[in-house]
């Protein structure tokens, strides 16, 4: 297991590493206290992510929360191609502001 960690950028944010049950709940906390402060931009770049499961999109969803909903500005491009397995197979696809680089 290698941890996750965001990096800002011009762009926004960038994740890297594996999003999982073990990994999101400390990034869940890094990640709320940027939100709160103002420092998550509206980009975030998933195509770091190495590895996900179910707790990966249940972060961006409530990324997604924090930042006004569907039409909040925020949007994840980058998704990996097990993440969007996933996003798709919770029938969030239609709902998230994603953008895949195919």
């Amino acid at each position: 297991m290698t941890e996750a960690r965001l990096e800002s950028g011009d762009q926004g944010m960038r994740l890297v590493g594996e999003l999982t049950q073990q990994t999101v709940p400390d990034l869940w906390a890094e990640s709320r206290k940027r939100f709160k402060e103002g420092q998550g931009g509206c980009r975030v770049d998933l195509s770091g992510v190495t590895r996900t499961d179910s707790a990966g999109v249940a972060l961006l969803v409530e990324w997604m929360r924090l930042c006004g909903g569907p039409e909040g500005g925020l949007r994840f491009v980058g998704v990996p191609d097990r993440m969007w397995g996933l996003i798709r197979l919770s029938d969030l696809d239609g709902v998230m502001p994603l953008e895949r680089d195919d």
